[in-house]
């Protein structure tokens, strides 16, 4: 039975800016968490090689150097930790690794990485470029695939994109997950699953409206494609996210703090791509489509 999606457009359109809007404004008002690949910072990672607590390593280098500080348990190592300050110099470094020596008698010598906050803004624009190269080549290759369906079916697929990353920017804000080189795979991960389900979605409008009449209900089509397809977008969707959902299990269970940052907002934003494509992506074409269809009446109104 086709379900008309369509007919609740207005409902998709406002629930997304609601969530847009408020999660980067939130974000903004109470800061997001930046980490130090973006705003700069040292990073000493060290093993153990016995068991820690994060609480107590947090509180021992927040004593010497009176700041914040982000005690991460990573991978590849027995019992190995990265802790995150503030740019700090080489004197309170040594007094860090010299108190760490202390609790820990058996860790292995640490490493000193210095990120300077310039660095974090090549960064910064590096994933901005890389963010609008992955859409001028989307823009042209749909602009190509689908120009049957007019130039309204590309822009309505970058708006798409756009709207995915805004989403997961926004509950980045809610939620307060450090913004670093994950945050960029993150979301171009994201937009190459959304755009993905959105081709699919496209392509069954495409071969749909060649069965139909040039005069048939555009609506009907659309509501059509997307019921037709909804069934294997869903259970692609659910397959992704198990997979990925038995990646972040175990990252709580072993405390991988990596792996974490990773893959749960990844699960949001399989959610998210999912629900773009179905109901945003359709939404906003059909949306430009009847705005293009008025203006072409009422220049033909005109030159009669």
């Amino acid at each position: 039975m086709t379900k008309d999606i369509i007919k609740y457009r207005y409902v998709f359109l406002a629930f997304s800016l609601i969530v847009i809007i408020s999660g980067i404004v939130y974000g903004l008002i109470t800061d997001f968490t930046f980490d130090i690949d973006f705003k700069g910072g040292t990073t000493i990672r060290a093993e153990l090689k016995e068991e820690c607590d994060n609480n107590e390593i947090t509180d021992l280098v927040t004593q010497i150097t009176g700041s914040s500080v982000l005690v991460q348990k990573t991978s590849g190592g027995d019992n190995s930790v990265s802790i995150t300050t503030q740019v700090i110099d080489q004197d309170t470094s040594d007094k860090i690794i010299s108190a760490l020596k202390e609790r820990y008698v058996n860790m292995d010598e640490p490493s000193v990485r210095n990120v300077q906050p310039s660095y974090g803004k090549e960064l910064l624009n590096s994933a901005v470029l890389a963010l609008s190269l992955a859409i001028v080549i989307v823009l042209l290759y749909i602009f190509v695939r689908f120009r049957t369906l007019g130039f309204t079916a590309a822009i309505s697929a970058i708006l798409t994109l756009i709207h995915d990353a805004l989403f997961i920017v926004a509950i980045y804000g809610f939620i307060k997950f450090p913004i670093n080189s994950s945050f960029v795979a993150v979301i171009l991960t994201i937009i190459g699953y959304s755009i993905n389900d959105t081709i699919v979605i496209y392509d069954r409008i495409r071969e749909n409206k060649k069965l139909v009449s040039s005069g048939a209900d555009l609506k009907g089509t659309i509501n059509t494609s997307i019921s037709q397809t909804m069934g294997r977008t869903i259970c692609t969707s659910i397959t992704t996210v198990v997979a990925i959902a038995i990646v972040y299990v175990f990252s709580v269970i072993y405390d991988q703090q990596v792996l974490k940052e990773f893959s749960l907002p990844l699960i949001l934003g399989v959610i998210i791509g999912t629900y773009s494509s179905v109901f945003i992506a359709s939404s906003l074409w059909y949306t430009f489509e009847n705005l293009k269809n008025k203006l072409f009446k009422k220049e033909n109104k005109k030159s009669k």
